[in-house]
Parts: structure tokens; sequence; C-alpha cells
């Protein structure tokens, strides 16, 4: 089978069992634990805020004072949400630099239907080899291949936001990833999720819990 159509499918299984909680209550529970895993894989000394819940939305702050930058998400479900990114130098109110914002309402490419309607997904997923999902986590996480650079008033080559990521609980960890200033933890943290998502979709689990998920290197 063709390498793209076995990749594809591996990139939707990988997001179906890793960045898709389903209640209100478990993406809640998600993004505590998120927030809770960025003071020590950043090595920050900032305590996270706990996410809020009020009009069926879901909203969260996390500050990285190091380089001065705090992101807030605001998320009515998983195909409405935004993080807003914001610039916070000291004693300075907070300036807006920009809005990761994502609204269903609008067609997007239907990937999904598309590979169930004409492959078959088990037949994909049972000819998968481990440089497979070296491209699909590479791909998805560490270098996307659409990506915007930071180059003001934060300059950091490394740092690649990931453009067309609909998924909020990927667009955070991928977030996570690019923002860890440590070059080896991020070398590690690859490693790692490389051999987290091979054992789990060889073992056909249906999720990684969150702990599993954002773990340290």
């Amino acid at each position: 089978m063709d390498k793209d159509i076995i990749r594809a499918y591996l990139w939707c299984e990988v997001i179906r069992i890793g960045f898709c909680p389903s209640s209100k209550r478990e993406q809640k529970g998600w993004i505590l634990q998120y927030g809770r895993s960025l003071k020590e894989f950043w090595e920050i000394d900032e305590h996270p805020f706990r996410p809020a819940f009020e009009n069926s939305q879901i909203s969260a702050k996390f500050s990285y004072k190091q380089i001065c930058l705090d992101f807030d998400i605001y998320m009515a479900d998983a195909a409405r949400h935004n993080v807003q990114f914001l610039f916070s130098p000291a004693n300075r109110k907070y300036e807006l630099m920009w809005i990761h914002d994502v609204d269903s309402k609008y067609f997007s490419f239907p990937a999904q239907s598309l590979l169930n309607k004409y492959y078959k997904p088990k037949k994909s997923l049972k000819n998968i080899a481990e440089d497979d999902l070296v491209s699909v986590i590479e791909g998805m996480i560490c270098h996307p291949c659409a990506h915007q650079h930071i180059e003001s008033p934060i300059e950091n080559h490394e740092i690649r936001i990931g453009g067309g990521i609909s998924n909020p609980f990927l667009f955070l960890f991928h977030l996570r990833y690019q923002l860890c200033p440590f070059k080896d933890k991020r070398e590690l943290e690859k490693k790692r999720l490389i051999n987290l998502f091979w054992d789990s979709i060889k073992r056909k689990e249906d999720k990684i819990t969150p702990n599993e998920l954002l773990a340290q290197p």
C-alpha cells in the first residue's frame, strides 16, 4: 500500500488515541494535567492556573515569564476554540500578538471521511513501520510542514508554530514541545512519543491517558 495512505491513517489514529478527550469533564481534566506538566518540562517557576468552566466553555491561561509569553485558550468545544498569544513583559500591560482561531462552521478538507470511504483503515494500520510513525510525529508536533516563526518581540528561530492545526489538544501539545527551551529535552520527548504511540497502536489500545501523554521524558 502507498506510504502516504498508511501515514494518513496513522496521522488520524495518533490524533484519535492521544488528543480526543470526549466529555467536558475529560477535556477540562486534560487541560489541567497539561498545565501541570509545563512546570517541569519547561523548568519554570510559574504554577499553572486551574482551567475554568462557565456557560459550557472551558478557559485556561498558561504563563511563560522567562520569554514574556502568555497564551490563553477559550474552548466552546473541540471544533470551536481559540488560543490567544500575549506578550507580557514585566511592569507593562499585555500586548496581544495574535489569535489562533478555529471555527467549524466553515468547510475544511474531510480527510477522515474520504479515507474511510476509499480505503481500509485496519489493513493500513497493520502495515505501518516505525519510520512511518517517526514521520507523523515529526510533521504533527516536532516540525510541522506549515509553520510560523516568531521574529519579534521573541527572537528564537527554533520555535515553530504549526498552521492549520484544528484540534485544540494537539495544538496545545505541540506548543508544549515547541516552547521547551532545552534541545536535549525536546529530543528525549520525541523519542518518548514515538515509543508511546508505537506501543499503544501495536497493542490496539483505545486511548492514551493524559498522565501517559503528558509525562516527562
